[in-house]
């Protein structure tokens, strides 16, 4: 709660609200887009997308951003909160790298894996990304049901 009382309004500049549109060369539902429905009002500008950045005004997360993001009809379905790190200072890969970034996936498969550069073995001087995976599914035996598990773990 403490947290949350220091997140100030969210400005209208750090949002990004959108509406689907169709893949002329997409298969099946890909083909349409959300004012192809015939539920939907012809004309609606209803957001099927929202992004939103929020900042945490204390010293801990003083200028690190928080970035959301929903939306309906997306690639894929997820739930996850991802964190990226700042970029090293004093670049000695000039620019080859991606951010690390560790990522704690609630749904589906649920897990937890860092992304970080790391340099290559040898006497070359080129980064990859490499991965430290616990996907909870693989490491251990995945349940069944989510009713299974309320009642397993009772």
């Amino acid at each position: 709660v403490k947290v949350l009382k220091c997140v100030p309004e969210i400005e209208v500049e750090n949002v990004v609200l959108g509406q689907y549109v169709g893949d002329p060369k997409g298969q099946g539902e890909a083909r349409n887009g959300y004012l192809d429905d015939p539920t939907v009002p012809k004309g609606s500008v209803t957001p099927t997308y929202a992004a939103a950045v929020l900042y945490v005004q204390n010293e801990r997360w003083d200028g690190v951003p928080f970035v959301m993001r929903c939306g309906k009809a997306l690639n894929e379905r997820k739930a996850e909160v991802r964190l990226q790190f700042r970029d090293v200072p004093g670049d000695i890969f000039q620019s080859q790298c991606k951010r690390n970034e560790l990522v704690i996936r609630v749904q589906p498969n649920e897990a937890i894996y860092t992304k970080m550069m790391t340099k290559k073995p040898g006497m070359s001087f080129h980064p990859e990304e490499a991965e430290l995976d616990l996907t909870y599914g693989s490491r251990y035996k995945v349940r069944e049901s989510a009713g299974e598990g309320l009642l397993s773990d009772s």
